[in-house]
């Protein structure tokens, strides 16, 4: 196969992968009426403005400092952390030079570390903690946006997307962990997490009971561990028909990467229909229709989604599906030993030792934990919430904080967020300092 007939191939798979999402997601309660065109989504406002098109762009022009620093993984995944040292031109806050907490965002899935940045200054956590005299760190999962290079293979190869939130706990953290404290100094990070962010650090701890020793707090917005009552229609579709392994049958290994979602969504969908295409973003995961700025959703579309793997998107379909609630589970890769991917032998037997995945032990998360929650979550919901605090140790969840009106996205989007969640964040991250 000749190089313009591969590209070729492979454009059209994605094309064909994201018209199979957008059927599954364009579903009744899609279409009914969310935003209206002419009141939140018309053309001109949707497509208003040149969104910036890199992490420097976010931050550089404000006068803050910006530090980008790699770090390769035990599997050789190579990934990148964003660093804002200090708040540059703007005010130090109460924490004087030279000894500043250090503080880790994690994104969700299919986002990236511009999560914690879009809103901008005096909106955006990240600038917030900075202002306040925190020294923030950006982390970005492996397969997404700015996270996807390995130190043998490329991202053409099936192998690269064999990963799941499974790795992101059992490599990812501890990686980015780990070079915070080199670089720092500090013997503890603090650490705020939002959807998958707050699986990934649950799952590490409780997999890794010496993290718990380097994790100073944990906030968590959104926190997404059980999947069972999650009321999200387009993901418990995917779930359902099994999406997942039809991408895989397809030959799709990664899951809605940015730059052709994107390529798609300005080129046609958003431009010709953009009440669909809020609708579309709306129903996966949720925003609150009057708490989201519509002259940022360009840059919203620019850095969202970030991608991630069709496994990773196989291990949530699994969770929702799975039989028995309460329970966080590996990955499942099957009881058949004789089914070999992309080469490789793989079942539960190879990879675990035994035919089903094991559970992760959330009673061995020692470090404390604030939950930050929203009341129309769809992905978070409260019953599972309540699940989750009564699958941790006690004392381990010291604070609660509830905004019954937000929805999933609107802990990164949301108009208020600075003033509803984000404010009383800082207050906790310095009574613990």
């Amino acid at each position: 196969m000749n190089l313009k007939c591969k590209h070729s191939c492979e454009k059209c798979r994605y094309e064909v992968s994201f018209a199979l999402l957008l059927i599954i997601v364009s579903s009744p309660y899609v279409l009914s009426v969310r935003f209206e065109s002419s009141t939140h989504a018309s053309k001109n406002t949707f497509l208003k403005g040149s969104p910036p098109n890199n992490i420097t762009d976010l931050v550089v022009p404000f006068g803050y400092p910006l530090e980008q620093h790699v770090l390769t993984t035990e599997d050789g995944y190579v990934l990148t952390l964003y660093r804002i040292p200090s708040s540059g031109t703007h005010k130090s806050g109460n924490n004087p030079a030279g000894n500043k907490p250090a503080v880790l965002l994690s994104h969700g899935l299919l986002d990236s570390c511009a999560c914690f940045l879009l809103l901008g200054p005096g909106r955006a956590l990240a600038f917030m903690l900075a202002d306040q005299g925190f020294d923030v760190w950006l982390g970005n999962a492996r397969g997404s946006t700015h996270s996807r290079n390995h130190t043998r293979l490329n991202t053409s190869s099936p192998l690269f997307w064999a990963f799941s939130f499974d790795e992101m706990a059992k490599y990812d953290l501890p990686a980015q962990l780990d070079k915070i404290v080199e670089v720092t100094g500090h013997t503890q990070v603090s650490f705020v997490g939002h959807s998958q962010g707050t699986t990934v650090l649950l799952a590490a701890l409780a997999s890794q009971p010496h993290l718990n020793d380097k994790i100073k707090m944990a906030i968590l917005m959104a926190p997404v561990v059980f999947t069972q009552k999650i009321s999200s229609i387009p993901f418990l579709t995917l779930a359902s028909l099994g999406t997942d392994q039809i991408f895989t049958m397809m030959g799709v290994n990664e899951f809605l990467p940015s730059d052709k979602v994107v390529a798609l969504l300005e080129g046609s969908l958003c431009y010709m229909q953009p009440a669909l295409c809020l609708n579309i973003l709306s129903a996966i995961a949720g925003f609150s229709q009057d708490n989201v700025d519509p002259d940022r959703l360009p840059s919203y579309l620019k850095y969202t989604p970030a991608g991630t793997s069709v496994q990773n998107i196989a291990h949530w379909s699994q969770a929702v599906r799975q039989a028995l609630p309460r329970t966080l589970y590996s990955f499942d890769y099957g009881s058949d030993c004789r089914v070999m991917r992309d080469g490789v032998t793989m079942c539960n037997w190879v990879r675990y030792g035994r035919p089903d995945p094991p559970a992760y032990d959330l009673g061995a998360v020692r470090s404390p934990i604030m939950l930050v929650t929203g009341g129309r979550d769809r992905l978070s919901d409260a019953v599972e919430v309540e699940y989750l605090r009564e699958s941790l140790a006690a004392g381990v969840v010291f604070q609660e904080l509830h905004i019954e009106r937000y929805e999933h996205l609107d802990f990164t989007w949301g108009r208020d967020v600075a003033d509803t969640v984000y404010r009383q964040v800082l207050e906790v991250l310095f009574q613990q300092t």
